[in-house]
């Protein structure tokens, strides 16, 4: 872990040890001075990542202090803070335009707290990642190589636009770098359009281009091609790691946001005992079956399927071994269907089947053939049945998943009272098959 120096510059004692205490809480290892003389000289004998310093030094101005610190070599990207007593809009202009970071008000302690913790973060914040990078200068290529390791990523360099595509079409990459000019017959420009082609998620990954050409109207050419940034060579280290450490970690945040979307999602349309579809993932796709149904005149039936005697089981065995049934057999029905079937669970030991392109008649012989299976099979070591009822989509402009479930739901108690472990299609009181 990277160590984190800061160093305080005040000549009041009391601030002095406030200061230090926040840093200290956020990580860092911390020296005072009184004055600015002091501070330069701790300055040039060791390197520190923060420096906070009053605006009003008993030897120096806080801007002239941040002029002459960055003039000192490795302060160039170094962090300089300069605490105030008072706002004032002159002295904030005076302090950033002498190099100044930020400038915060000495009374108000939070904004500083929330600042050196988030830095603190950032800076120990060990990256886990990998990088495309291509580049066709072996000099530059080893010392951007050096750079994403040391940052804790994985890198797969190459020197042709060609090999890079090859490996990305079977590679899972958090960034890529691509020079614009390069050797072969594919330009990074090439790359990036290609990647930028595609429909999945690696089409969307974030990509840095390097040139030694800083023009203008290129640099818009290649943001509208589909970049995400631009660094111009000579390339400036600490340049490309603050972006390349914005652009992972976005993408990761992005990335993990989605994943937990989709298994929200996937919580709010699963069965979690049974892992089929529930009850309202079968109302949100149902429409997809129906409107395809009255689009193409094609037939529709639904199965309501229901654990014959599953009451007395739980009595008798246990909720925990009812469970267990409801599981094993959840994950048998999802064998043994159709890839265009529908299957859910929609209440207790009720299941629901959407045939697409089955009338009645064919969903009850194939409800009869999952019967005669169903016989060999013996969730938790329990002998099993079901009784079905079979309904067909009739094409009437009342027609959808409400109405069939009736009808299924009908046929379904018709077939308990045959003495269940049947399959029966829904009848009408008179007699006549629907």
């Amino acid at each position: 872990m990277q160590k984190l120096t800061a160093l305080v510059v005040d000549a009041a004692a009391g601030f002095r040890e406030q200061a230090k205490s926040i840093l200290t809480a956020a990580g860092f290892n911390v020296e005072v001075a009184e004055n600015g003389q002091q501070a330069l000289t701790l300055a040039s004998a060791g390197r520190f990542r923060l420096i906070c310093c009053s605006d009003d030094l008993p030897d120096i101005a806080g801007s002239d202090f941040c002029g002459q610190l960055r003039a000192l070599d490795g302060y160039d990207y170094a962090a300089v803070l300069i605490m105030t007593d008072n706002d004032n809009a002159r002295k904030l202009k005076q302090a950033l335009l002498a190099g100044a970071t930020d400038i915060f008000n000495k009374h108000d302690t939070q904004e500083l707290e929330i600042y050196v913790r988030r830095l603190a973060e950032r800076e120990t914040r060990h990256l886990s990642g990998r990088v495309l990078f291509i580049e066709d200068s072996r000099v530059l290529q080893t010392i951007i190589i050096d750079l994403l390791t040391d940052m804790g990523l994985d890198v797969d360099a190459y020197t042709f636009a060609e090999e890079a595509w090859a490996a990305f079409s079977g590679g899972d990459y958090d960034l890529v770098i691509t020079d614009i000019m390069l050797e072969g017959s594919m330009s990074g420009i090439t790359l990036v359009r290609k990647i930028r082609r595609l429909r999945e998620e690696s089409g969307n990954l974030p990509i840095i281009a390097t040139s030694g050409f800083d023009n203008m109207s290129r640099k818009i050419e290649l943001f509208q091609l589909g970049v995400n940034d631009f660094v111009s060579k000579p390339i400036n280290r600490e340049e490309l790691r603050q972006r390349v450490f914005n652009h992972i970690t976005s993408y990761q945040n992005v990335r993990e946001l989605r994943a937990q979307q989709n298994s929200l999602y996937s919580l709010a349309m699963l069965d979690q005992l049974t892992q089929l579809f529930n009850r309202h993932a079968l109302r949100e796709f149902a429409g997809k079956y129906f409107s395809e149904a009255y689009r193409f005149n094609r037939t529709l039936s639904m199965a309501v399927l229901d654990l014959d005697h599953f009451r007395d089981l739980n009595d008798k065995y246990g909720h925990d071994k009812g469970d267990q049934v409801l599981a094993e057999l959840g994950n048998w029905l999802k064998r043994h269907v159709r890839d265009e079937d529908m299957i859910a669970r929609w209440a207790g030991e009720e299941f629901v089947m959407l045939l697409p392109g089955c009338d009645a008649p064919a969903a009850v012989v194939l409800m009869q053939r999952m019967q005669k299976r169903l016989q060999r099979f013996k969730p938790a070591n329990m002998t099993i049945s079901l009784s079905v009822g079979v309904a067909e989509m009739r094409h009437e402009p009342q027609d959808n998943l409400n109405t069939l479930f009736e009808l299924a739901d009908r046929a379904m108690y018709q077939a308990k009272m045959a003495g269940r472990n049947c399959v029966r299609q829904y009848q009408t009181e008179e007699g006549e098959t629907l």
